[in-house]
């Protein structure tokens, strides 16, 4: 999985590139690879990650990081190297604590977020930045911010426009000459969703990476899956050359097989 994958996105597997800003728009039900490949992609190079899981808990992620031979436990408890923010069941409850007047010694960061201020959750994942820094003191590599998945918060009530400042304070955080990291966001969309396709929109002008990943435009078909669709954009950080990719898929319990467009037999 990790090497198709790595070759189509021209990533060097044992030296994830710095400083970019990926953008996962998944309009397919089996979309989710990608965020795996990334987090596990990171935790094989023992690169520093902040996960925010959002739609998912960490035993999921940690279940299917296992099929792929690796063990994110123990990139978290033992080599430190993974911060993961269970933020699944803290936006749940966050949720259910907005509807009471129950007062806290801390203020939660996804309450104040409904409440249309990302100071809290942006500050949480600072520290777990600089946290990350000072217990892997010695290791260059820069750290990896993602996010899985943002639609959440907007199908849960937080306003668009407070996504779209916390992204871009975010994105400014992260990419800082200070931290020089990466960060990668995923979102479910649908055509019918004005205010996630405008969120969409906005992160993509945003990204230097943008990336489609669609079922078969001909229709469902068992032998291939999707469509994945790749954009390297210029950006002031990142000044380059506007390349694309387009490739099939099909996916299996543990791999994932990539066909250029055409080449395989079940949809010619």
């Amino acid at each position: 999985m990790l090497g198709e994958i790595c070759q189509f996105f021209a990533i060097d597997s044992s030296n994830f590139p710095s400083n970019d800003h990926i953008i996962i728009g998944n309009r397919s039900c089996q979309s989710d690879f990608l965020v795996h490949f990334f987090l596990n992609l990171c935790e094989k190079q023992n690169r520093p990650v902040v996960f925010l899981g959002l739609s998912q808990s960490f035993g999921h992620y940690n279940s299917v990081g296992q099929k792929l031979g690796n063990n994110l436990g123990s990139a978290r408890d033992e080599r430190k190297s993974l911060v993961f923010l269970e933020s699944l069941f803290d936006f749940s409850e966050s949720i259910a604590s907005s509807s009471t007047f129950r007062s806290t010694t801390a203020p939660n960061p996804f309450v104040e977020l409904l409440k249309g201020d990302s100071t809290t959750l942006l500050k949480s994942i600072n520290a777990s930045l600089e946290t990350l820094a000072q217990i892997q003191t010695g290791i260059l590599s820069a750290p990896v911010v993602i996010i899985d998945d943002l639609s959440v918060l907007l199908s849960a009530g937080v306003a668009p426009e407070c996504l779209l400042l916390f992204v871009n304070s975010l994105h400014e955080l992260v990419t800082s000459p200070r931290i020089k990291g990466s960060l990668i966001i995923s979102l479910h969309l649908d055509k019918e969703d004005e205010k996630a396709e405008e969120l969409w929109a906005y992160l993509t002008h945003l990204s230097t990476v943008k990336v489609q990943v669609t079922d078969l435009a001909s229709g469902y078909c068992r032998d291939v899956h999707g469509e994945m669709h790749a954009e390297w954009r210029d950006s002031h950080d990142k000044p380059r050359k506007s390349i694309t990719r387009h490739t099939q898929f099909k996916l299996s319990d543990k791999n994932i097989s990539l066909f250029a467009p055409g080449m395989s037999a079940a949809v010619l």
